[in-house]
């Protein structure tokens, strides 16, 4: 079992983004990337660089099954998006809250893998709201970038 710490203003939280979620016009992420998982809850999940490593964040994806069908997903249609932690929290519209949130069961869950780096971005997340987009968009940059479309 892992402590929580507090996250610094200096660290990197990545956020996965589905390649369904990559605007083909502009290879960036669309706001729809960025909403609570689950829609109904209040925060997004993402992976603390303290603890984690951009690849090592999706290479996560490949232990945890989709609820549906139970096979595994696939790493490869996940790209990663960096955040700064101090810009979340003072620049984001609205502005976020983080928690370092790690994840540790025994035995481990199919659905969810433990993850020491798991941390919560919680806040408000407007899906069509051009201001909200524009601030992370600012605040964030590819990870691991998916190939522009030609």
């Amino acid at each position: 079992m892992w402590q929580t710490e507090e996250i610094e203003d200096e660290s990197n939280l990545f956020v996965r983004v589905h390649k369904n979620f990559v605007r083909s016009k502009d290879n960036k992420p669309s706001a729809s990337a960025f909403t609570n998982t689950p829609k109904s809850g209040n925060n997004l999940s993402s992976d603390w660089n303290k603890h984690s490593t951009p690849e090592s964040s999706r290479d996560l994806i490949g232990k945890q099954k989709k609820p549906k069908d139970g096979t595994y997903k696939d790493p490869s249609v996940f790209f990663i998006w960096a955040f700064n932690s101090g810009k979340l929290r003072n620049e984001a519209i609205p502005k976020q809250k983080l928690e370092h949130d790690p994840v540790y069961n025994q035995p481990e869950d199919d659905f969810i893998p433990n993850n020491r780096a798991h941390s919560i971005i919680i806040g408000d997340k407007p899906e069509n709201n051009a201001e909200f987009r524009v601030s992370l968009l600012k605040i964030g940059d590819w990870a691991i970038a998916p190939v522009p479309k030609k």
